[in-house]
């Protein structure tokens, strides 16, 4: 074997050698990529509520600290005008529910099919015991929160500087169609959040006065519950409905089964009515795709990876649909965030 041949294999397996330490890095940072994500979203919120002032002329700057301000007064408002009832009602939620997953069991224990399940499942010391873990983690938690808001400020006043840099790390004759996938892809990352916003105010408002009509009590903070539960989708919705049936039938079955009908009533309207009206003007992915990434991200990262599955899914399909389906393969398909109706 020659001195060039042998080069060659060194310089190879040099390589080979680089991609694996830079594989194993990211296996150990992939949970400060989802930090950045989680940075994106609020970033594309910002720049959101931004738009009303960029679209009167203001210059970029002034109207992203404006959308930022507004953001802020409206969470302000929001919280003087409703805060201390919430509040109330979110402590009688956490003061009650205890007892009505206690009753929930001793109902089920009745019953054989149930019963099997039961015993499977841990109980309330083991469940008191993870939340005490979660407690301990709260800091972290915080700290982590507080990195989101700062970098999502950064990103949301100057986004063509970080994504002009991300492209800069593709080939030059690359980099104006990278530029044009992110850009797109923030466009349907937006749209997303828009649908998702409506469709979580409407679901928890029509929830909140259902539960008032049929007399469960603290309905607006379980409102409130179901429609932020609403932004994950699929099994967000499920999730959001179990305390409120809970406390429902903690009262007696009879209101039980109707404060079911009342989520159930919801998410059909939800459905079949808002989604396919928001999803004309918006971005939607097939299911089974928001499935997986739910899964995946959830086993990975728990709770955080399910919050920004959807949205990493959304931005993920457009870049593939873009620079793969439709650049590379050729493919004569819709880009999200691009062609209308996408």
């Amino acid at each position: 074997m020659g001195s060039s041949d042998q080069g060659r294999v060194v310089r190879n397996t040099l390589i080979v050698l680089l991609l694996v330490g830079v594989a194993m890095l990211l296996t150990q940072l992939s949970f400060v990529f989802l930090l950045i994500f989680a940075a994106i979203l609020l970033a594309t919120l910002i720049r959101s509520a931004a738009l009303p002032f960029l679209h009167m002329g203001m210059p970029d700057t002034p109207a992203t600290l404006l959308g930022l301000a507004a953001i802020v007064a409206l969470l302000w408002l929001a919280g003087s005008l409703f805060g201390a009832q919430l509040g109330e009602q979110f402590v009688i939620v956490g003061n009650q529910l205890p007892g009505a997953i206690a009753r929930a069991q001793q109902w089920a224990a009745g019953i054989p099919f149930f019963r099997s399940m039961l015993s499977n499942t841990p109980d309330i010391q083991n469940v008191a015991g993870r939340v005490l873990t979660f407690a301990f983690g709260a800091v972290g938690a915080a700290t982590n929160l507080v990195l989101v808001v700062i970098a999502a400020i950064y990103l949301a006043l100057q986004p063509g500087l970080y994504a002009g840099g991300l492209a800069k790390l593709f080939p030059k004759n690359e980099g104006p169609r990278v530029a044009e996938a992110l850009r797109a892809s923030g466009l349907a990352l937006r749209k997303y959040l828009l649908a998702q916003f409506v469709t979580m105010v409407a679901v928890g408002t029509l929830v909140g006065v259902g539960l008032t009509f049929v007399g469960v009590p603290s309905a607006a903070a379980l409102g409130v519950i179901v429609g932020l539960a609403n932004f994950v989708p699929l099994v967000g919705p499920f999730i959001g409905a179990v305390p409120g049936i809970l406390l429902a039938f903690a009262q007696s079955p009879e209101t039980g089964l109707a404060a079911t009908a009342v989520y159930m009533v919801a998410q059909q309207l939800e459905g079949n009515l808002l989604t396919p009206l928001v999803q004309r003007f918006a971005v939607s992915i097939p299911p089974a795709l928001l499935l997986f990434a739910l899964a995946g991200l959830g086993s990975l990262f728990g709770v955080l990876g399910v919050i920004v599955s959807a949205p990493l899914a959304v931005v993920l399909y457009t870049l593939v649909t873009m620079l793969w389906t439709r650049d590379a393969l050729g493919h004569d398909v819709k880009v999200p965030g691009i062609d209308h109706g996408a």
